[in-house]
């Protein structure tokens, strides 16, 4: 009973970690917050993006006939997304000429990175989509002890990939415009993906 809880648990960080690692998004804010201000600022963006993860299975659980009724909403979702990662890509741009100067990191400005990493993973119509469909297959098959282990991945990869990411700026003077250049093409391809699933959802 107990390695049986272990192993969902572990399956559950597994999870958590394969939708966490891949480029997109998410990753791509955190990576231009932590070269630009701070480790925490970078995590807290993280914090975010769980935060509405969190929100979306509450209401996946709680409501799923209600999330079920957004579906003809998908694509000006999708739009909204696409919107709101052009404008953080800019905001990463602008960051390019303080390539040698790290923003201080102030109450504020750790409050704007939480803000930021949520309101990616609100505006972004595919999170809630993804607990609609493939989180709650999880919950069936494996109980609700998954959770605790996927919750457990995404934390793991917040903390760990800024922590890399401030290493890596320490030892190699090129990092930061390298992990901005990465997030400003991941937002901007992320935002072509969400005008162009939208177009073909509307046409």
């Amino acid at each position: 009973m107990v390695l049986d809880l272990l192993v969902t648990i572990l399956a559950g960080v597994g999870i958590g970690l394969s939708l966490a690692a891949p480029p997109g998004p998410v990753n791509a804010v955190i990576a231009s917050h932590t070269v630009t201000r701070s480790w925490r600022a970078g995590f807290l963006v993280g914090v975010g993006a769980t935060t509405a993860d969190t929100i979306f299975l509450a209401i996946t659980i709680l409501a799923r006939s209600v999330v079920a009724g957004i579906e003809p909403y998908v694509p000006f979702i999708a739009l909204l997304g696409a919107g709101v990662m052009v404008y953080f890509a800019w905001n990463t741009a602008k960051s390019w000429r303080r390539a040698d100067a790290i923003v201080g990191s102030t109450p504020e400005a750790h409050a704007k990175s939480y803000a930021t990493g949520l309101s990616v993973n609100l505006t972004s119509p595919y999170p809630i989509l993804w607990w609609l469909t493939a989180g709650l297959v999880l919950i069936r098959q494996l109980g609700p002890a998954v959770l605790v282990g996927f919750f457990a991945g995404l934390l793991l990869w917040i903390s760990a990939f800024p922590l890399a990411l401030r290493e890596a700026q320490r030892r190699v003077a090129q990092a930061y415009r390298a992990v901005l250049l990465f997030s400003i093409a991941c937002l901007l391809a992320f935002a072509a993906w969400l005008v162009w699933s939208a177009a073909a959802a509307l046409l």
